[in-house]
């Protein structure tokens, strides 16, 4: 069933739209002509990677060169603190959600990892970097966080960085190309499972202890900017940083936002996409989680606060069809994700754990994840508070609360939920990776037919969903504009 609206929006309501989103793109404007002085953390070292015959591993698969961009691959390099108090464990991260803010537990410890850059042409940049935290859960560093939003990073002039925080990543890197990443390293041998700094023996300290401290450090250098022409980003002032990742990626986020964050403050804004959880009240800093329906299942509702925002997403997987084949395209070129038999793409390391294939819903939360870094971005610069908080309903024992179809009520409904070209749910049977990636069957012609009854019926129906969407502050109007224009153009219900 499809939702219905007597709403109908006519051709002057949709030019609106487009003319207020003409209006929040001038607003966006500012490179700045000013070196930038910014204090606080130790920066990291960084050099550009020039490894002759060897090319980065998981870059973007977004033909850069054609949106006004540059690519450029850099070691990190510098000795990093570990921190007690960080998720609930010490040293460094053991899981937990910890509100409290870190303590160091000791220093100087030497570490050297990677990081990717890509800026716009110095009269295209807005002034605001974007650094993701790799999200390694498949085994290899991925950026599931850009691939929801790139879209949106290149049209609006973003610099944007993905940062290798984590050893799986790490790694993985050296394995895939020695050459090029050859004493690659962010590990640490001396460990105390009680958060002093005992050695035990020579094994490796579990959690990754000095991923926080790297990321600090990575996102400190890009932010001075310093070396003039030999800069990581030669030209440009970077006047704000917007951290972003995804799943086990955003948890760490989550945990740097409640516990880091206070101690470094090199950080502006945050957006996570699934899986982060409970954030502090008490810190001035924006931050904006973005949920699926799939993860919502296993993450209850938590609090927010005037500088918190939780935007749920109906209908939406932990990656949508449209960010896994982000993704695929990166392994399919990189051939990183090895199976049993061989090099295999992101969805068919999904696949085994399915119920129902081909897996992932059409529901594009890029749209929502990619409004949410531009709330951020707002909110930092203009106080700008974001639309409110939005979530799905629950029964009193916390459960999602669904209708007759089996959908879920509440949150932010998009056309492709309300107004779908394809039968499509969220879950998809128990077993991880796929009970968190859903499932979709695209309508035949005669189905959409009969559902829809005509084209200017749907088109009416995507047109009531996007506009809402966009009004109340949960979707940009300029996507809202193109997704009523690709309903126009499509040949659905015709």
């Amino acid at each position: 069933m499809v939702e219905t609206s007597t709403l109908r929006l006519n051709r002057p309501a949709i030019l609106s739209l487009a003319l207020l989103a003409a209006i929040a793109v001038q607003g966006c404007g500012g490179s700045g002509s000013e070196a930038n002085a910014v204090p606080g953390p130790p920066a990291a070292a960084l050099t550009e990677v020039k490894v002759a015959g060897t090319t980065p591993m998981s870059a973007t698969p977004v033909d850069l060169a054609a949106a006004g961009y540059v690519a450029r691959e850099f070691y990190a390099e510098g000795k990093a603190n570990r921190y007690a108090g960080v998720g609930g464990g010490a040293p460094g991260f053991a899981g937990g959600a910890s509100l409290q803010t870190a303590t160091v537990l000791d220093g100087g410890w030497a570490y050297r990892t990677r990081v990717m850059v890509r800026t716009p042409a110095r009269e295209k940049f807005n002034g605001t970097l974007v650094v993701e935290w790799t999200n390694v859960t498949v085994g290899a560093d991925f950026e599931f966080a850009n691939a929801e939003a790139s879209k949106y990073l290149l049209r609006e002039g973003y610099a944007v960085a993905v940062v290798s925080a984590q050893r799986v990543g790490v790694e993985r890197l050296k394995t895939w190309s020695p050459t090029r990443y050859a004493g690659l390293s962010v590990d640490v041998n001396a460990c105390g499972a009680d958060g002093t700094p005992a050695t035990t023996g020579t094994s490796l300290c579990a959690g990754d202890p000095l991923s926080f401290d790297i990321f600090t450090q990575v996102t400190q250098a890009l932010k001075q900017n310093a070396g003039g022409s030999s800069a990581p980003m030669p030209g440009l002032v970077v006047e704000d940083v917007i951290a972003i990742g995804q799943s086990q990626s955003a948890f760490r986020l989550q945990s740097y936002y409640n516990s880091i964050q206070p101690l470094a403050g090199v950080i502006n804004g945050f957006a996570y996409w699934d899986m982060s959880n409970q954030l502090r009240s008490d810190q001035r800093v924006p931050a904006i989680s973005v949920q699926s329906e799939a993860f919502a299942v296993l993450i209850g509702q938590w609090t927010t606060s005037e500088f918190t925002r939780r935007w749920d997403v109906a209908g939406s997987t932990h990656a949508s069809l449209y960010g896994s084949q982000y993704i695929d395209a990166i392994v399919a070129r990189d051939q990183s994700i090895i199976g049993p038999a061989g090099p295999i793409s992101f969805t068919q390391w999904v696949q085994p754990t399915c119920t129902t294939l081909p897996p992932f819903t059409t529901v594009d939360v890029g749209l929502v994840f990619s409004n949410a870094i531009d709330a951020v971005r707002r909110w930092v610069r203009t106080g700008a508070p974001a639309a409110p908080s939005i979530n799905f309903e629950r029964d009193a024992s916390g459960a999602l609360v669904r209708d007759a179809d089996g959908r879920v009520l509440g949150g932010i409904r998009l056309a492709q939920f309300t107004a779908p070209i394809a039968e499509q749910k969220a879950p998809n049977g128990t077993a991880f990776p796929c009970s968190i990636s859903g499932w979709h069957r695209d309508y035949t012609p005669s189905e959409l037919k009969s559902i829809y009854g005509d084209h200017g019926n749907y088109v009416a129906q995507v047109t009531n969903a996007m506009v809402k969407a966009a009004t109340d502050g949960y979707i940009l109007a300029a996507d809202a504009v193109a997704a009523i224009r690709d309903a126009e153009n499509s040949d659905v219900a015709k």
